[in-house]
């Protein structure tokens, strides 16, 4: 859902919003491996289960948003057509 969300979203002006994502998701996940793990302190907590900051299981990895890529439109000016015909006068 995360990754589909970012694609949809990655050409707006979006990097904040996806760094505020991926804070979110992260210590949603982490409240949650707090609250199923009652006996271990954040430390243990940290090494086992979040080794690097990264979760993970196997090879599947936590989709990450704030590493997601902003493309931005380009910028094209006067190319853009416009339906709307400008009638400026020159003088010789």
């Amino acid at each position: 859902m995360l990754r589909g969300w970012c694609n949809y979203f990655r050409h707006g002006v979006s990097k904040r919003t996806f760094g505020y994502l991926d804070h979110y998701a992260f210590w949603r996940i982490v409240g949650w491996l707090k609250k199923r793990h009652l006996g271990l302190n954040m430390h243990t907590l940290i090494r086992r289960y979040l080794p690097g900051w990264e979760i993970s299981a196997g090879r599947i990895e936590m989709f990450r948003p704030n590493r997601f890529a902003v493309v931005r439109y380009r910028y094209r000016g006067t190319r853009i057509p416009t339906p709307w015909q400008s009638t400026t006068t020159t003088a010789a």
